[in-house]
């Protein structure tokens, strides 16, 4: 028997026929969708999986949710890290509603996590872990014993954009160490620091930059206070001094021109109707600003009161407020949970493989 002659051949799963959807207009699509309709569509076929997992398509996705930015919500529920988010750019309405991401179990849940970073966070605890909101997925970094005495254990997490590496800089007393991910086997290196500091606030990473608030080691000092600057690129510390007055500041950006390098100051006086606003909760976290010049405030704490945001109009010298419906209750009257509230996370569909493993 003759073969056919229009018979089809046999083809790797992973190419793309002529009749095929190119590949190109395939990740344009998948850039459109929600996280967990990724998640499903890397089970159809190993064609799709292998599109999904692509660096070109998880860059692309990264860049597209920048566009669309959340807030990110982690709250200590029975002993794990609970993450909600809800849309930021419905801020200016009068409720919004948070959607459950993910959880996860850590040594000390009241340590908190970091700020977000290209949709990863780093929980600020003895023994990090870094996690994908999006995916679901963590990833424990390897254990570093600490010296009799070490103290405190401060954690920083942040992107290096130029080479897309994601580092951790990790500092107890005068010890001082970062970890680079996705470059293969996870392990600690000393840096050198030319200051011994303690620090004073938890960290903020901009272009590539660490920043964070720190005291020097030295009682004799006539200006303690200082900013840390940690170069995520070069891996090396500057310091800049600063009014003891900023030691309890939050460090937030507020896209300034970081080519000038001289400090500005700008004093907003809040309307009358702001007490009306925030009722009994007279202490409010500065938790970013939006591009629409908004200064973002949140309770640290959630009671049995309706958690909300309350946001400043630096241009308008207005202020309102949203109800966020986070879907946790408090049991207890006098329970108090605390609740870290963070501005402009964006979803990676990225997996943890990519980072490395220990």
């Amino acid at each position: 028997m003759e073969a056919q002659e229009n018979q089809v051949p046999k083809m790797n799963p992973l190419s793309i026929s002529e009749r095929s959807i190119p590949i190109d207009l395939l990740i344009s699509v998948f850039s459109r969708l929600p996280v967990k309709s990724i998640g499903r569509c890397r089970c159809v076929s190993k064609q799709w999986s292998y599109i999904l997992r692509r660096r070109d398509f998880t860059d692309l996705y990264l860049k597209t949710s920048s566009t669309r930015p959340c807030l990110l919500f982690n709250l200590k529920v029975n002993g794990k890290c609970l993450f909600l988010s809800a849309p930021q750019d419905q801020i200016s309405s009068s409720v919004l509603v948070a959607d459950r991401r993910m959880s996860f179990p850590t040594e000390d849940a009241s340590c908190g996590v970091s700020r977000p970073v290209c949709g990863l966070v780093c929980s600020l605890d003895m023994n990090p872990s870094i996690c994908n909101t999006s995916t679901g997925q963590c990833i424990t970094l390897p254990k570093m014993k600490i010296a009799s005495g070490g103290g405190t254990v401060n954690v920083y997490f942040g992107y290096e954009p130029v080479r897309k590496l994601f580092k951790v800089l990790r500092k107890s007393k005068d010890d001082y160490r970062v970890m680079t991910l996705g470059r293969g086997e996870l392990s600690w290196r000393i840096v050198e620091s030319s200051v011994a500091h303690s620090s004073l606030s938890n960290g903020i990473c901009i272009n590539g930059f660490m920043y964070y608030i720190a005291v020097r080691n030295d009682p004799r000092c006539l200006k303690p206070i200082m900013l840390v600057c940690f170069d995520m690129s070069l891996e090396k510390f500057t310091f800049l001094d600063v009014d003891i007055m900023l030691w309890r500041s939050t460090l937030i950006d507020v896209k300034d021109d970081m080519e000038n390098e001289k400090w500005s100051k700008h004093v907003y006086k809040l309307p009358s109707s702001w007490k009306n606003l925030v009722g009994k909760h007279k202490e409010m976290n500065v938790v970013g600003m939006s591009g629409a010049g908004d200064i973002v405030f949140a309770p640290e704490y959630l009671d049995n009161d309706p958690f909300f945001i309350v946001y400043y109009n630096v241009v308008k010298n207005t202020v309102g407020k949203a109800e966020v419906q986070l879907g946790v209750v408090v049991r207890d009257a006098d329970d108090l949970m605390k609740v870290q509230t963070f501005m402009d996370h964006v979803e990676d569909v990225k997996l943890m493989e990519v980072l490395g493993s220990s």
